[in-house]
This record gives C-alpha cells, sequence and structure tokens, in this order.
C-alpha cells in the first residue's frame, strides 16, 4: 500500500507518533506475557464446615482401604486450592497419626474437595476415630485461608473396619433360664456369645445391662476370660437373676456386649442385641437379704420418776442382696418409740410388735450400718417390789434375728441412791458409780436365736430417795425467789446464756448443704440421660461412683457441723430438727415415687390412682424442698 503525503510537515510529526505507539504496545505486550494466570487470593475461598465420610474398600475383601473425608468449600473467585485434613481421634482423645490432602481447581459457588486417609494406618492404631482433628484450606501460594477443628465424623468408625482383628463378635448370641436349686426360679440369665477367632489367644466377653420395652433397665453384667483356637466359639455370660427380680425388668434387650484381647483393648461391641426367649421378671430368684446383727448396744436407765427409757444400738453388717430396710423388734407395751441414723431420723412401719426400718440409703452386699433405737417401758411391766426397799428388774433380749450375734452388751443405770445387790443367771463384767448412781453391765457373745437372754437384777431403792432431788431443787428455788423479792422486790428475767455459733460454721453447713443438693440433682440428671440413651452405661457408672463418693464426703461434713449447731441454743437446735424432718419427708416420698411407679409396671394399680398418689408425693417433696430451702435461708442472713 502507498500513501501520498501531500503535506510535508505533516508527515514529520506523524512518524515519531507512530514510533511512540508502536513501543507502547510492544512493551505492554511484554509485561502482560510475563504476568501469571489468574490465582486465588485472601478471601477467594473458606470452608463451610460441613464434611462428609464414608470408608472406601477398594479391593472388595470386606475391609476399608481408607476412610475418605469430603470437605465443602465456599470459593468466591475461581482458582487453585488445597484441603489437607490432618488427624484423628477417638472418644477418649487419643490421636491417630494419619493425615491427606488434595490440589485442585475450584470454580466460584460451593465446592467438596474429597481427601482420602490411609485405612491401614487406623488399624494399626488400634483405636476408632469419632472425630477429625484440623482441616485447612490453602490457596496456590500455600496461604492458609481458613481452618477448623474439632469436627465430628457422621459416626465412629471402628478400627476393625479397616483390617482383620484377631477376634471379632459374630452378633449372634443364645440365652436362656437357668434355676440352680431347682425352687422354680431363674438363678441367672445365661448368655452365649459367638466369637471368630482368626489368632488363637486369651480373649474376655463383657456384656450387660438388661432393657424391657418401656425401657426400664438393670445395670446387671458379667464377664469371661478364656483361651480360644482359631474358629467359632461361644462364650458364656451369667446375669444375676436377683438383680433382674428386684429391678421388676421384663429383659427383652440385652444393651451391649465387648471383646478385649488381653492388653484390654477393644476389638469388637454389639448393642442392643435382641433376646431369642420370652421372659417376665417374676421368673427370676427373689433376692436373700441377710442382715446380721454384727453388734447390738443395749442401755437400759431407770429414772428417779419411774420411767424405764432404753436405747439399742445396732450395728448391721448386710451378709446378703442390697437391703433397703431391716425388721426389728420391740416390746409389746414400748411407748414413744424413735429410730435413727447417724444423720437423724428414719422411716418406719409398724405391724403386730416389729417394725420395719426404711435405710437412708440401700445397704449393699457387705457394708455396715448403725441404727438406734429408743423407747420407753411401763415400769410395773418389769420391775417388782418387795419389802417397800428391794425392788427386782426383769428383762429379755427379745428382738427377732436369724443369725449369730457377735457381740451383745447391755448396761442398766439404776435410781439415784439405789444399790445393786445380785444379778441372774450371769454376773456382770463391771459395776460403775457416778454421783450416787450406779451402772452394772453385761456381756453375751456369739448369740444364737436358740440362747435365753432373759435376765434380772436385784437392787435395794429407799422410796424417799425418788423425792429427794425434787425436794432439794424446791428448796433451793424457793429460796432464790425470796432473795430475789426481798433484794428487789420483783424478779428480773435471768437469760439463759447462748453459745455463738461461728458464722464459718453456719456458711460452711449452708454451703455443704447446698452442694449436697447439686450432687443429688447430677444424680437424677444422670440417671435421666441413662434412661434416654444419651450416656454411655460405663461412663454413667464411673461419674455415678464419683458422684456418690462425693455425696458421702459431704454428709459426713454436714452431720458433723449439724451437730456443732445443735448444741448452740434452741432456735438452732430447732432449725436442724426442720431440715432433719424434711429430709425425712422428702426422702419417704422419693421412695413412695418408686414403689408406686412399680406397682403401676405390674398392673396392680390404676392409672387413675397412679396420678393422684404421684400428685400427692410431688407435693410432698415440693413441700419439703421450701422447708429447707426456707432455714438454710435463715441460716444464711
Amino acid at each position: 500500500m502507498v500513501f501520498h503525503v501531500k503535506n510535508p510537515h505533516t508527515q514529520k510529526k506523524l512518524v515519531p507518533t507512530v514510533i511512540v505507539f508502536l513501543m507502547t504496545v510492544l512493551a505492554l505486550s511484554l509485561f502482560l506475557a510475563q504476568m501469571p494466570p489468574v490465582s486465588a487470593q485472601d478471601g477467594a475461598a473458606s470452608l463451610t464446615g460441613k464434611i462428609y465420610d464414608k470408608g472406601v474398600d477398594s479391593d472388595e475383601d470386606e475391609f476399608y482401604d481408607s476412610l475418605t473425608v469430603g470437605v465443602e468449600v465456599n470459593v468466591t473467585t475461581a482458582g487453585t486450592f488445597k484441603v489437607k485434613v490432618s488427624g484423628l481421634y477417638d472418644s477418649e482423645s487419643k490421636t491417630i497419626d494419619v493425615s491427606g490432602q488434595n490440589s485442585t481447581s475450584l470454580d466460584a459457588g460451593i465446592q467438596v474437595v474429597y481427601v482420602s486417609l490411609d485405612g491401614a494406618a487406623i488399624f494399626e492404631s488400634w483405636l476408632s476415630p469419632v472425630n477429625v482433628s484440623s482441616i485447612s484450606l490453602y490457596d496456590e501460594s500455600d496461604t492458609v485461608l481458613d481452618s477448623q477443628s474439632d469436627i465430628p465424623l457422621s459416626r465412629t468408625y471402628f478400627f476393625g473396619e479397616f483390617g482383620l482383628l484377631p477376634a471379632l463378635l459374630t452378633e449372634t448370641i443364645y440365652d436362656e433360664g437357668v434355676d440352680t436349686d431347682g425352687d422354680g426360679y431363674f438363678d441367672y440369665l445365661k448368655l452365649g456369645v459367638e466369637v471368630n477367632v482368626t489368632t488363637a489367644g486369651t480373649y474376655t466377653v463383657d456384656g450387660g445391662g438388661v432393657y424391657d420395652p418401656t425401657p426400664n433397665y438393670v445395670i446387671v453384667q458379667d464377664k469371661n476370660s478364656t483361651y480360644l483356637d482359631v474358629g467359632i466359639h461361644v462364650v458364656y455370660l451369667a446375669l444375676d437373676g436377683t438383680e433382674i427380680y428386684a429391678a421388676s425388668v421384663n429383659p427383652t434387650k440385652i444393651a451391649s456386649i465387648y471383646l478385649y484381647d488381653e492388653s484390654n483393648t477393644t476389638l469388637s461391641k454389639v448393642t442392643d442385641i435382641s433376646l431369642s426367649g420370652s421372659y417376665t421378671f417374676d421368673q427370676f430368684q427373689r433376692p436373700v437379704i441377710e442382715v446380721e446383727f454384727s453388734e447390738v448396744e443395749r442401755e437400759i436407765i431407770l429414772g428417779q420418776d419411774g420411767s424405764i427409757c432404753v436405747t439399742n444400738a445396732y450395728h448391721l453388717t448386710n451378709l446378703g442382696f442390697r437391703a433397703e430396710a431391716v425388721v426389728i423388734g420391740f416390746p409389746e407395751d414400748a411407748y414413744g418409740i424413735e429410730v435413727r441414723d447417724e444423720m437423724g431420723t428414719v422411716e418406719t412401719s409398724t405391724e403386730n410388735n416389729t417394725m420395719t426400718v426404711t435405710l437412708r440409703s440401700a445397704l449393699e452386699t457387705n457394708k455396715t450400718e448403725t441404727l438406734y433405737l429408743i423407747y420407753r417401758i411401763p415400769w410395773s411391766s418389769h420391775i417388782s417390789q418387795t419389802n417397800g426397799i428391794d425392788y427386782t428388774l426383769d428383762f429379755t433380749f427379745y428382738e427377732q434375728f436369724n443369725s449369730t450375734i457377735g457381740k451383745l452388751t447391755v448396761s442398766v443405770t439404776l435410781p439415784k441412791g439405789a444399790e445393786f445387790q445380785s444379778s441372774a443367771p450371769l454376773d456382770p463384767i463391771s459395776t460403775k458409780k457416778s454421783s450416787l448412781q450406779e451402772t452394772i453391765s453385761f456381756a453375751f457373745s456369739d448369740v444364737t436365736p436358740s440362747d435365753n437372754l432373759n435376765f434380772e437384777i436385784n437392787y435395794k431403792y429407799n422410796v424417799f430417795w425418788g423425792s429427794f432431788y425434787p425436794t432439794i431443787w424446791v428448796g433451793i428455788l424457793a429460796v432464790a425467789a425470796s432473795a430475789v423479792l426481798f433484794f428487789w422486790g420483783t424478779p428480773k428475767t435471768i437469760s439463759a446464756p447462748t453459745i455463738q455459733v461461728p458464722p464459718k460454721d453456719l456458711r460452711s453447713f449452708v454451703d455443704a448443704y447446698e452442694e449436697k443438693i447439686r450432687i443429688r440433682s447430677e444424680l437424677e440428671s444422670l440417671e435421666e440421660r441413662l434412661r434416654k440413651g444419651k450416656i454411655h452405661r460405663r461412663r454413667f457408672k464411673v461419674r455415678k461412683k464419683m458422684l456418690d463418693s462425693r455425696l458421702s464426703t459431704v454428709s459426713r461434713t454436714l452431720s458433723s457441723l449439724r451437730e456443732n449447731i445443735r448444741t448452740a441454743g434452741s432456735q438452732y437446735a430447732s432449725m436442724m430438727r426442720q431440715i432433719e424432718v424434711a429430709e425425712t419427708n422428702l426422702e419417704g416420698a422419693e421412695k413412695d415415687i418408686q414403689r408406686v411407679k412399680t406397682r403401676y409396671r405390674r398392673g396392680e394399680i390404676s392409672k387413675g390412682a397412679y396420678g393422684k398418689l404421684m400428685e400427692e408425693y410431688n407435693g410432698r417433696i415440693e413441700t419439703a424442698e421450701a422447708t429447707i430451702d426456707g432455714v438454710l435461708l435463715r441460716l444464711r442472713e
């Protein structure tokens, strides 16, 4: 092409302009050629917090070769990104050292990046993952854009799913009730648990926890450790029938069965396994409750006013099944009867000449408890008089008991001025005098139900002693009153000394009692969580044991503080009595609720009666709690 320029001056101006334009275009091209492709920048993507997981069996050998984690990424600017998954951990926060990453180009929008974790590493850890430790998102230049930690997997991946274990539960069980003594009741529920062994060794099967359709449950367990060769074997467990009967549970399912190796590592577990047989709780053995009076201490005080006060201290040892109540006898003519334990008055019910004492808390096997029975008996029924000054006390050991009593001691305190003469059929082990009052002590060893425990005490007593001290006191008071009238004309009020309770003791009592309330509330919550399946039974047992131990410690502290406060004056003693009465009412109502629930489950009462009783018992609980709260508020003030 030929350009014809008519104006030479214009031509001179155009050439430099074109040259400058061409040089600019060339420089811009070189700059653009050196620029890298578009890459992600800060804020170009983030993690949504959602993950997806599944086990992958690549070779179809029934074991997962890897655990694939799908990580959801929100991309705002398309580019190349890297997702890294680091570490897994199990339910006890033990770490599984395994990681993986995936770099890929992602378009804008919600994307899922899949990262594979080595299944062999999971298997070799012998830990079952429940959470991902951390997930990190990087851009192309390895700059961290986002990260998250402690992300839960959709389920627990048992490590045995990633490799061949030495032994596994087949999930097949066999069951039957076993009556060992031929009395028509099952002594235990026999479970046969099938185990598939690929490597011979010693293994432990641990199972238990029985449910009915309600669901009610009872924590009854057994375990069996045994050597097993290669092959399929059946390992047997025996679940105590008395526990099943006591809980009124009609077994339909076993809560859990675990298989452990010699190092106590969990190899396999199954849960909620249905029993093949049909059972009701009343098919199982009735609990044998055998409470032994290991030691009994009796104190008999003959009063100046013609009264006889008896205090019996029973040291109980439970040799049988868990006991919630004991039966104690008392004389036909006893009156003013009271039963206490170390913490105060306990609930009782009386029929004929026996009393059923409801223990404050169940007495477990081989545990001990002390109860105090206090009552009065008529003077005329047990004291006879001859010659005006010769008296005889006749007494016997009347309690009903079925086992040997290791030690029985009896002390008799005579009225002031009385003089001990003799005893039959045995002599006292000691006599002790103090303030013109004599105490005679007797001891019996290895007492059996067939032993004759009648005894009598003969003593001399001048009837004038009965009025001697009252006469002296009346005289002293009369003289004092005359002196007051003589010197002051009008008697003045004399205030009884009041012992000041240290504020620290009051605060400690209130704080300890509020802690007791919190522990009881946590125990109730723990039971509810177990009933709803929100906590594992093993963890429940550990936590409950800790709370029971703490509650026992707090109760001992309260008992000590209670006595200190009680002795400070009638006002404080009254408040302590209010708490004790409220506690008794509260515990009685709670036990009544448990009883009525059991009766309702058995069909012994109607739904209407059940609702009415529950309303009544809950009202008693609210009243008792309000009383306790009121006393605590007054003490805090």
